[in-house]
This record gives structure tokens, sequence and C-alpha cells, in this order.
């Protein structure tokens, strides 16, 4: 894909066509998608003046996330202190990639001084922006602190997503508390907010590791009613769980869910000793 993007932009003059910033971020965006990280700095600093353009927002911002992607974090918070210098502002865009790269690699303090100098710019978080200050918050085991932040996210307007209440709930099972993650499922589901793949995963595994399998049983039964595709390990997981403390009722009953369900067939077994 990146060949034939930097083929068309080299031939972009035979066919008459002008090479504007548009073409170059094209080809830098194309360099990003390939995964050509480390070769995102060398066209953003020698082609524009080949063909005589300036880089603009979405070309800093191309780059600033070809630098998250490597992990070269000082280099990205660089080309924001560059694009100020040149007369551009940072955007939201700019700021969400970078709080999801600090906040999300366990550089809290960092990811708090991105958040600062958000807020200096007067750039206005989104939903984006809280679900990477929350994810960092779990990450630190402050999770009441992220509830704190994810009821000022719903006073600003913001609705709660999915991956919000995932979050929280996986910043409980961090620090070990199954009620309260059990209890923002329930609150998740209220809010008629869909669980995924990841919210069955974290909570059925945790539910597995406390011996919780009355709770672990109850949340593969609701994956089903709801259609959600999770690994066969999971279910597994659950129904050897399940023979271990003499629930073969239940160990049956999800096997023949996991075999005879019309969305999705699974070869789960019983154990050999059930």
């Amino acid at each position: 894909m990146f060949d034939n993007a930097l083929k068309t932009f080299n031939e972009m003059p035979q066919l008459n066509c002008d090479r504007t910033v548009l073409s170059f971020n094209a080809l830098l965006g194309a360099c990003v998608n390939c995964k050509k990280f480390d070769e995102v700095e060398t066209y953003f600093r020698q082609v524009p003046a080949k063909v005589s353009i300036e880089p603009d927002l979405v070309s800093y911002n191309t780059i600033i996330k070809a630098f998250c992607e490597m992990g070269s974090l000082d280099s990205a918070l660089l080309m924001v202190d560059e694009m100020e210098k040149k007369g551009l502002k940072p955007d939201l865009i700019t700021f969400n990639t970078l709080l999801h790269v600090f906040y999300g690699n366990n550089h809290f303090v960092d990811g708090e001084k991105v958040w600062a100098r958000m807020n200096s710019e007067s750039v206005e978080p989104d939903i984006r922006s809280y679900n990477a200050k929350l994810l960092g918050l779990a990450n630190e085991k402050k999770t009441l602190k992220a509830v704190e932040v994810f009821e000022e996210m719903k006073t600003r307007g913001l609705k709660p997503d999915v991956f919000s209440f995932n979050t929280l709930i996986k910043g409980y099972c961090n620090e070990g508390n199954l009620e309260e993650a059990k209890r923002w499922f329930d609150e998740m589901v209220k809010r008629d907010c869909a669980p995924n793949k990841v919210t069955f995963a974290t909570l059925v595994r945790f539910s597995c590791e406390k011996g919780d399998y009355d709770m672990a049983f109850d949340l593969t039964k609701e994956i089903f009613k709801r259609k959600c595709l999770v690994d066969e390990g999971l279910l597994q997981l659950v129904v050897d769980g399940l023979g271990k403390e003499s629930k073969i009722n239940e160990a049956k009953e999800v096997v023949k869910l996991a075999k005879s369900n019309k969305f999705c067939r699974y070869k789960v077994n019983l154990p050999s000793d059930a």
C-alpha cells in the first residue's frame, strides 16, 4: 500500500497534478497505516523542502501518532512544541493521541501534564479524552478517583460508553474488589450500555479467580443471551471451575449452550471426571 502511495506521489507532476499538503498528508497517513513508523520522520523532514509545501496541523498530528506508536514519547512532545513555534495550535486529536499513549502505558504523571496543557490551550476534552484518563487511574489502582472523573464526565454532557464502564470494572478487578466490579456491570446494563467481549472476559475470569462460580455461571448465561462472541477458552474455564466445585448441572448447561446456540458454536467439553 505505501509503495503505491509513494509511487503515486512521485508521479503526480507527470500527471499534471500539483503536490500539495493534502497529498503530502495522504503519504504520511499511508506510512503510518502500513506501520512504517520509523520512516515517517524522514518523509516529514525531507519532502516539504523538495516540493515547496509547509506541513500543517494534520501533518504534525500524523507524525505525533507515529512517535507515539513507536514509544518515542519525548519526541512526540517535542513535535507539539515545534508545531506551536510555527503558529499551529494543537487540537483535540493531538491531545487525545498523547493522552491515550501516556495514560495507557503507565505514564500517569506525564498524562496529567498533557491534560493540564490541554486545559491551558482551552481544548475541551471529549469522551476519548476522559476514557484515556479513566484508564490511567485504573492502572494506578485509583478507581475511586476514576469514579469521580466518570461523574465529572457526565456533568459535562458526555455519555459514558462501553470503554468507560469496562475501565471501571477493570479497575475494581485490579484492586481485588469483585463486588464493586459486579455493581458497575449492573450499572452498565441499567444504563443500556451493552457489555462486550472485554467486559465479559474481565469479569468472568476474575470471578473464577475469586472462586465465585455462581457469578461466573450467571455471566456466562448472559453472554449467550446477548449473543456476544467470546474466546472459547473463557467458556472452558467456567466449565472446568464448575466441575471442580461439583456444580455438574451448571457445567452441563454451559456446554449445551456452547454447542447448541445459533450464533457461534464452541468446542467446550465437560471435565473427564464430571
